[in-house]
């Protein structure tokens, strides 16, 4: 941190926490290997054949290296992690939001106000159209309000404050324009197959034509931008 910028990442400090439960767990697999491995050979006649292997080595050689696999599994876990919350660096004339594969910086003329929305960190322009949404984590929350706060910038917190307003979406409902429908098919195919730039590019253009969308699971949910 500096008095020019505040970057906001997920705090090293929980990587011993992940290795060390991984470690255990690891521990915990070794000791109970050959027990399980003994139940099911009585109970179905048979057991997993990487069960077997492991049940056949040596104790000595089992519990140092199913912890020590264990502990570069919750490692492994730490990084998805941090990858998926990114970074956000917020100065006075911007804010920049990385990720593990885009990056985008928002001018501070264009950001009206900021929050959490659940496990996203959703930026709103002045007419509540969102400059970005993107993953993040409650785990960062308290330092994000802060970092917003410290330059100025509208920190709304962490609920959407126009929550009430995202209606379920339903196909085909008079409530939208055939247009918008099909837009939201698109977007909803797009992500079912994996394919986030078309999703993207669907978001886009309801957002051009003045609705917000969200996922809620499977579910797609919007709202028109304030009037």
């Amino acid at each position: 941190m500096s008095d020019a910028s505040i970057t906001i990442a997920l705090d090293k400090k929980y990587a011993p926490v992940f290795i060390a439960v991984g470690a255990g767990l690891g521990f915990a697999a070794a000791a109970a290997v050959g027990p399980v491995v003994a139940w099911m050979l009585a109970t179905v006649d048979g057991a997993p054949a990487p069960l077997r292997l492991v049940d056949q080595l040596p104790t000595t050689w089992a519990i140092p290296l199913l912890t020590l696999a264990g502990g570069v599994v919750g490692w492994f876990i730490f990084a998805v992690w941090g990858e998926e919350v990114g970074t956000v660096t917020v100065t006075h004339d911007d804010v920049l939001i990385s990720g593990s594969k885009t990056s985008a910086s928002f001018s501070r003329e264009e950001i009206a106000e900021a929050f959490l929305d659940k496990d996203e960190l959703v930026l709103l322009d002045a007419s509540s159209r969102e400059l970005s949404r993107t993953s993040s984590d409650g785990a960062v929350a308290q330092r994000l309000a802060a970092a917003f706060e410290r330059f100025g910038y509208l920190w709304a917190g962490t609920t959407d404050p126009r929550d009430a307003q995202f209606t379920p979406w339903v196909d085909r409902s008079r409530d939208l324009e055939a247009h918008l429908h099909e837009l939201l098919r698109r977007r909803r195919r797009a992500m079912a197959d994996g394919r986030t730039g078309e999703a993207e590019e669907a978001r886009d253009e309801l957002l051009a034509a003045g609705i917000v969308v969200r996922d809620r699971g499977e579910q797609q949910q919007y709202r028109r931008v304030d009037r």
